[in-house]
């Protein structure tokens, strides 16, 4: 993996910070949905550079300009999030007709063990999902949301299923052969800025109070700490990275893409969207450690703690390792944990690392990894 791409990624972290404040100012059903839909959107155009440096990387000035532009792109649409069905809905969707374009310009150009057949259908489904955005963007209102999802599933189903359509036809054989260890690494270190993000979230929130920070602030902040580090073990202690490097580089070449595609495109995402929601939760439970939770804020902890253990779960699921039903079913218990915030934030907080050092100890104890 280049440096340019680690900077790649630490600006589409900046993706994940834009959504977790605007989660904060509106953590309601609507606003949930505006950041889901949000966040599968750009993370569908970040796993797809993802595939792209993996056959093209950016070791030539000509790939690495690419990259930049890309780049720029990513940004723009990260500035526009807070208001990207508002006011800066156009703003938004010219960052990701830049992102798309770039995309598929670079693998035209720039690709390799890359089928033909393959870079169509993803400049295709793409260049729909993009020109579907900026047409919401442009119409606004209740037809925006109608056409975004329209363009998610245009850029996530159509090449599935010409994909399919190919394969039946047997006129084609893997579109695309992967770097096993390149591809791991990428996602990894993603995950890895991502939960530091988590990290930034309890500063930004212990230091944002309109009081001293006290002896509460500290020992709240620090057990917060100890459920980010709980759920970097989740993943780097527990090997999954390297468990989904062996499984990619055994599975036969027909099969690679399916679980890449599963593992570290939609279990992943599963993961992002649980640490995204927790991190809003955390936000604001830490600005007030002593106080009951509000029980929307309450859900956004207990329900994003949960929902990255399922995803967790998914991907041991994706990447046929053994305990992904421990994890899936300890997070959706977990989930149970929101109705403690409305009396103690604090104690949501605590049960909710008891249950994940459950999820873990299970696992360890009981089931053959």
């Amino acid at each position: 993996m280049t440096t340019l791409e680690l900077f790649f990624d630490l600006v589409f972290v900046f993706t994940v910070t834009q959504l977790t404040a605007t989660l904060g100012q509106d953590h309601g059903w609507g606003g949930v949905g505006r950041v889901v839909l949000l966040l599968l959107l750009m993370w569908w155009m970040y796993g797809g550079y993802a595939w792209l440096t993996n056959a093209a990387p950016p070791v030539t000035p000509v790939r690495r300009a690419f990259l930049l532009v890309g780049m720029v792109g990513n940004f723009t649409m990260a500035l526009a999030i807070p208001h990207a069905y508002t006011t800066d809905r156009v703003v938004f969707a010219v960052g990701y007709l830049i992102v798309a374009g770039v995309h598929t310009a670079m693998y035209l150009t720039q690709a390799e063990r890359v089928t033909p057949g393959m870079v169509v259908q993803l400049g295709v489904g793409n260049g729909i999902a993009a020109v579907l955005i900026l047409v919401g963007a442009v119409v606004g209102g209740g037809a925006l949301v109608v056409l975004w999802v329209a363009a998610l599933a245009s850029e996530t189903l159509l090449p599935q299923l010409a994909a399919r359509t190919s394969v039946s036809r047997r006129d084609s054989g893997p579109a695309f052969t992967l770097r096993p260890a390149h591809f791991v690494e990428r996602h990894g270190l993603m995950l890895l800025i991502v939960l530091g993000e988590s990290v930034l979230a309890i500063g930004v929130g212990v230091g944002s109070g309109e009081t001293a920070i006290g002896v509460a602030q500290v020992m709240f902040a620090a057990v917060s700490l100890g459920l980010a580090a709980l759920l970097y073990w989740a993943y780097f202690g527990t090997h999954e990275d390297e468990a989904a490097e062996h499984t990619l580089e055994r599975v036969a070449p027909e099969r690679q893409q399916a679980v890449a595609l599963w593992s570290f495109g939609y279990a992943f995402v599963v993961v992002l969207l649980g640490i995204v929601l927790a991190a809003a939760g955390l936000h604001h439970a830490l600005e007030h450690p002593t106080a009951p939770l509000d029980i929307g804020y309450a859900a956004l902890l207990a329900g994003g703690v949960g929902v990255t253990w399922v995803g967790f779960g998914a991907f041991r699921r994706a990447v046929g390792r053994a305990g992904a039903g421990v994890r899936v079913v300890g997070g959706a218990v977990l989930v149970a944990a929101t109705w403690l915030g409305p009396v103690s934030g604090f104690a949501e907080l605590v049960t909710l690392i008891i249950g994940s050092v459950a999820i873990l100890v299970v696992e360890q104890r009981w089931v053959v990894a």
